[in-house]
């Protein structure tokens, strides 16, 4: 640390300003201000009027190896304070310095990241019917975090969900056989497959260019799981 660096840190720590400095020096505030920019230097009246306004021995401005070792004067605050407590006091304030002291000087392990790995279907468009969706089929794994609660992802081939779902993007889908009304999920309707919002009487599509699929007597409907979330 440098003298002008030195002069500007006690500064600060009493919270004086330049002005305040030159003020009671009778000196212009740009005299204090090329001090700490190491421009120019106090003469030795000045370091010793700034040696007794900041409560530091010379050794502060003309030794780096001592100004290490000289408490500065919010530190000689808190040994004041904590020489002024009773031993209860003094207990309290050692338990919490020390718990403070471990948790900023131990290095800890960041975290572990878990993941774990679900099967990918390429091609939503040639899935097939029922239990037995994804038959023949080959599955890709995909990795996805730990808390993910999806059971396999599926690609969308299509815009008939936009802007909900984009053509050839991979949805995440939890496998149920119930999804409640409003929610988005993946069916298989007479053989074929549709990712769809569930209506009261319909599938509905988001996409407003196409119609929604209502339901009748003599479709064959079921709900292969709920659509959680986006893979990206």
């Amino acid at each position: 640390m440098t003298l002008g660096e030195k002069i500007k840190a006690l500064r600060n720590e009493v919270g004086l300003k330049q002005s305040d400095i030159a003020l009671e020096l009778g000196i212009k505030n740009t005299t204090v201000s090329n001090w700490e920019k190491d421009i120019s230097k106090p003469d030795i009246d000045t370091i010793e009027y700034l040696c007794h306004r900041f409560h530091v021995p010379a050794s502060y401005f003309i030794d780096d190896l001592a100004s290490k070792e000289i408490l500065s004067f919010s530190e000689k605050e808190v040994i004041k304070k904590y020489r002024a407590l009773d031993e209860h006091g003094k207990k309290i304030t050692d338990y919490i310095l020390n718990s403070e002291y471990d948790r900023c000087t131990t290095i800890r392990e960041p975290e572990p990241l878990y993941t774990k790995f679900i099967d990918k279907v390429p091609n939503f468009a040639s899935a097939g019917t029922g239990d037995y969706l994804f038959d023949d089929i080959p599955f890709e794994k995909i990795e996805v975090d730990a808390d993910c609660i999806a059971d396999f992802a599926i690609g969308i081939d299509g815009d008939s969900m936009e802007p909900t779902y984009f053509d050839g993007q991979t949805v995440l889908v939890k496998k149920q056989n119930t999804i409640n009304i409003g929610e988005i999920g993946i069916f298989i309707v007479d053989g074929e497959c549709y990712i769809k919002e569930l209506g009261q009487d319909r599938l509905i599509s988001h996409n407003k260019c196409y119609p929604d699929k209502m339901f009748n007597e003599c479709m064959d409907i079921r709900i292969v799981g709920k659509v959680v979330g986006v893979y990206e």
